[in-house]
Order: structure tokens, then sequence, then C-alpha cells
């Protein structure tokens, strides 16, 4: 912002008057909601984003790649979770992962990898497709509810995509207070006032739409079965009775946890213990 240039010579600093004190209150209320907002958008957004990929990340990347093109599956998985291991969460790593266990035959880390990475890509046609053919290679053809609208709405949407349109939002309702209350015409005033109106009510409904994200991924735990043959049991000891038995890549909901069992539930209804050996979360 280009400051403006004072012409002809300096005069004494005025005084501020008692009706230009009023107005501070307001002054401050509008440099708050700008700082805020901007603030705000600003850090949420980068946060959202995030930094980008150093140099040895790239490299492992496309040696990663390489090693695919070449068909050395193995070298390559272990190249995709060297990434992972440094910390990068990213739907293509997740995804190119998930292929390279898929050639080599490991259907539950690849069907874990495609979970994965659906959270950070949920809208990828060839990830879904490629889950797809995953799971119709596991034992356990488990079939799952159909889900509502809401639901393929929250599945639709990544939670930093749900958190940058909150933070948006809230940025965009508080430059409407701002002309709001600088507008002196009253059929300005009324204008804005219905901006005002239109944006908080967006400004709401994104916020709504972030907390339910958030609570449905904590209610709504999943995980992957990783072992070959996994015996649920009716309750949490190896000595129980067997209530029935999943296999590798089946998935399951997290219910409950004590010490190293973990309740599960199915879709269809059935539910019981495993080890937490035998499984590991999305």
């Amino acid at each position: 912002m280009r400051a403006k240039s004072q012409s002809g010579a300096a005069s004494k600093p005025k005084r501020i008057s008692k009706r230009h004190g009023r107005r501070n209150p307001v002054t401050r209320l509008i440099l708050i909601a700008l700082t805020a907002g901007c603030v705000t958008a600003g850090c949420v957004t980068a946060g959202c984003a995030g930094g980008p990929a150093d140099r040895q990340t790239l490299s492992l990347y496309r040696q990663g790649n390489l090693l695919y093109e070449e068909g050395k599956y193995a070298e390559a998985g272990r190249t995709y979770e060297r990434i992972i291991e440094r910390g990068i969460r990213n739907g293509h790593v997740y995804y190119n992962l998930g292929n390279a266990y898929y050639k080599q035959d490991r259907i539950g880390p690849a069907i874990l990898a495609y979970e994965r990475a659906t959270r950070y890509l949920p809208r990828d046609a060839d990830l879904h497709n490629n889950l797809d053919l995953a799971n119709d290679r596991t034992a356990d053809q488990i079939t799952g509810e159909v889900p509502w609208f809401g639901s393929q709405a929250l599945d639709g949407v990544t939670m930093n995509e749900a958190t940058v349109a909150a933070t948006v939002s809230v940025f965009i309702a508080s430059l409407a207070l701002v002309f709001y209350l600088l507008a002196r015409q009253p059929r300005t005033r009324i204008t804005t006032g219905y901006v005002l109106l239109v944006t908080c009510t967006v400004m709401v409904l994104a916020i709504g739409f972030m907390g339910i994200k958030i609570y449905d991924g904590l209610a709504n735990e999943e995980a992957i079965v990783l072992r070959p043959t996994a015996v649920v049991r009716t309750s949490p000891d190896a000595g129980s009775d067997p209530a029935f038995t999943l296999h590798e890549g089946a998935k399951v909901r997290l219910v409950e946890q004590r010490d190293d069992w973990m309740r599960i539930s199915l879709p269809d209804g059935k539910n019981g213990w495993l080890s937490q050996d035998d499984l590991e979360g999305i």
C-alpha cells in the first residue's frame, strides 16, 4: 500500500476531538476483524498446503518411480516407505506405495495404502479403481452399507479443503463486516447488511461442515487386517472363544481398545476382539 504524499509545509499536529475519539472502538473492531481474518487465513492455508518438499524427498520419489517402471516393485515400495518415514503424508506417495504392494501380491498393505491415499485424493478415479481391484482379491467379501448423501459429501472433501473453506469464509465475513460498519448511506448499509448475512451463513455452514468432518474422523476410526488369517474373539483374551475369522485386506471399524486388543465391528453387525498385531489403523 502506498502512503499518500503530503503537499505544503508541515502544520502543527491536530488534537483528537471527542467525536473522533468515540469512533475509536469501531476503528479498532475493523482492524481486529481484518487482522484476524488475514492472519487466520494465511496461517491455516499455509498449514494445509504444507511447505515444499525438500530435495531429498523429491529425489526419493523420482527414484521410487524409476524403480517401479523397471519392475523392481519391492525396492520401489521400500523407497516410498522411506518418504513416509520422513513424515511426509501425501496422497500420491500412498497411491504409488499401494501400487508397489499390489504388484507384489501384498493385498493387505496395498489396501491400507490406497485407503490412506483416499484421505488426500478423495476424488481420484484411478485410485478408487485400484482400490476396488484390490478389494476384489480379498477373501472376505464384506458388503458395506450404501453411504447416504451426507457421508458421500464428507468423504469427497479432505480435511484440508474443509479447513481452508471455513477460514476463507471467516475472512470474507470479516470484510463484509468492515464494509457494513463503514457504510454511511442507508441504501448502502442495507445492501452490505444482506451481504454480511449471506457471508455469515456460509461461514456457519463451512465451520459446521468442518466440525462434522472432525467428529466423523474421530468417531469412525477404521483399520485394515494385515494378517493372512485373524481370529476375532468374543472377549479381549487369547483364550476366549473365537467368534469368526477375517483375512488379509478386510476393512473394520474400531470401536474400543483394551490393552493390546481392539474391539471391531463390521457393516453386517458382527463384532468382536482382535489383537492389535493383526491390523493397522488407516
